[in-house]
């Protein structure tokens, strides 16, 4: 079916094209989201919310020959949106989210533990209580935002909120003992 009468069909309440549409595009859409961002969660969500918000506004919708492109220009919308606002803005921060940063986040005490490791576990001493929690259920139990805020009863936002400052917390922290460390060797 074409792209123009499966719209058409979806504008006039067709859950069967609706559902061809969801289908056919969120994969895509997940893929094209992930070059945007890194919170492969909040991706999801506003992909959900964008097929939701087409739904309860079809009859309004204008036609097009592009699904893809309507979809895809719904999608960088309402990600830049979240994106913007100031608790979700570390999720583009790529030197926040640096992946290895995020590697590194094992929150091991033990002897062996590697020393990139033990200055993450030192800074980690320097957050609160409440910090080390949302990090230790973020990263060694990999839960995804929207589980953390459900077992500790919190917001997402908060969730999102709390991760952002720990996270900006050990950075500044690790990159005084890398000043340190280069000041020392003469660098």
């Amino acid at each position: 079916m074409n792209e123009y009468l499966l719209w058409k069909e979806f504008r006039n309440g067709d859950l069967t094209a609706y559902a061809v549409i969801y289908k056919r595009y969120f994969f895509v859409l997940y893929k094209y989201g992930k070059k945007m961002c890194h919170d492969h969660e909040l991706i999801k969500d506003c992909i959900q919310d964008l097929f939701i918000k087409i739904w309860n506004n079809r009859e309004n919708l204008r036609d097009t020959t592009s699904i893809k492109y309507y979809l895809f220009t719904s999608l960088k919308r309402k990600l830049l949106d979240t994106l913007e606002t100031p608790h979700m803005k570390f999720a583009t921060d790529k030197e926040i989210l640096d992946d290895d940063l995020v590697e590194m986040a094992d929150f091991s005490y033990e002897e062996e533990t590697p020393s990139n490791w033990k200055n993450i576990a030192k800074a980690m001493t320097q957050l609160s209580a409440h910090q080390q929690k949302l990090l230790k259920l973020k990263f060694s139990e990999n839960l995804t935002n929207k589980e953390i805020a459900e077992e500790l009863g919190i917001t997402i936002q908060s969730v999102y909120n709390a991760v952002f400052k720990a996270l900006k917390s050990i950075r500044k922290q690790l990159v005084v003992v890398l000043v340190l460390m280069l000041n020392f060797f003469g660098l």
